[in-house]
């Protein structure tokens, strides 16, 4: 019987569909620990890898046992017998970490965001002002409590006048 004071957590792509597998690989890329909030696990065939970022954990499984160095040369490998979306988004995430770039904003929130600016730009057209605009997003929340309301209108009138410019070749090609 296992004592759940003492059982180590392990994440494992069987439990959690955005596990990442890596291998150890002296062509890959560098993963440097020493910048990165972490904890690691180690079992008789996998090191268990935790990044905390700000936007949440990133969980890797290195196969092959490692020592407690600060950088590990990696690969990330993709199993095919598991659902391949969450890991391509995790494997994103990572590449973000390694490149120093921000991290990929998760496709649902970047729909929701493109939705509601071309709500902004019909309301534009027909003539509604900054108030009404506050009013047909956040109904009785509107104008709220300071100006944070009144800012993110703004600021979804700025992307939506951006989105209108660039129309939606630039929502096909990623970059709106």
């Amino acid at each position: 019987m296992l004592d759940c004071a003492r059982v180590v957590p392990l994440w494992t792509g069987a439990m959690d569909p955005f596990v990442l597998d890596l291998r150890g690989d002296a062509d890959g890329c560098l993963l440097d620990l020493s910048h990165v909030s972490h904890r690691m696990v180690r079992t008789d065939s996998h090191t268990h890898l935790l990044l905390e970022l700000a936007a949440g954990t990133i969980q890797l499984g290195l196969l092959g046992a490692e020592d407690d160095r600060a950088a590990v040369w990696i690969r990330p490998t993709i199993d095919l017998s598991r659902p391949i979306e969450p890991q391509f988004h995790s494997t994103r995430r990572l590449a973000a970490l390694l490149d120093g770039a921000p991290e990929p904003v998760p496709r649902e929130a970047k729909l929701t965001r493109l939705v509601a600016a071309l709500r902004v730009v019909d309301a534009l057209a027909d003539g509604a002002s900054q108030r009404e605009i506050g009013l047909g997003i956040f109904g009785d929340d509107w104008p709220g409590d300071g100006e944070h309301l009144k800012s993110r209108v703004r600021r979804m009138i700025l992307s939506a006048n951006a989105l209108a410019l660039t129309g939606p070749r630039a929502v096909l090609a990623g970059r709106a």
